[in-house]
């Protein structure tokens, strides 16, 4: 077990890394800028959300993600989920503007919808099998 909290956030930026390959390419897309601030929160949620939890052989694809991200924009996800995501990106030790802290929020709820939208059809095949 890994109990230095930097050796486990660097094991879990790996393991995305390796794991969701999409969803890194989803945060450079949506969260780059010049200070690299919304992308580093984006990273850090996004490990909180996947990393170390037991989603299995489940690997997100960029037309996933971006079905994901449509139905956020479009206002399909739970409010009390996106309160808790910005709760969460203000606690965060970077300094985000508003724009930011909404495309953050708005990408890793994206990442939640898909995830959950990925388990609830493989829920489905299991059950109808």
């Amino acid at each position: 077990m890994i109990h230095d909290f930097h050796v486990l956030a660097e094991h879990d930026a790996s393991w995305l890394a390796i794991r969701q390959p999409a969803v890194i390419r989803l945060l450079e897309a949506e969260l780059s800028s010049p200070d690299g601030d919304a992308y580093a929160a984006g990273l850090e949620l996004a490990c909180r959300v996947l990393g170390g939890r037991p989603i299995g052989d489940l690997r997100l694809d960029h037309r996933a993600l971006a079905t994901g991200l449509a139905a956020v924009r479009a206002g399909r996800c739970d409010r009390a989920m996106v309160r808790s995501l910005r709760d969460q990106i203000a606690e965060l030790p970077v300094v985000l503007t508003r724009a930011e802290e909404d495309s953050v929020a708005t990408v890793i709820a994206a990442i939640i919808w898909t995830v959950l939208d990925a388990s609830a059809r493989d829920l489905d095949d299991t059950l109808v099998a």
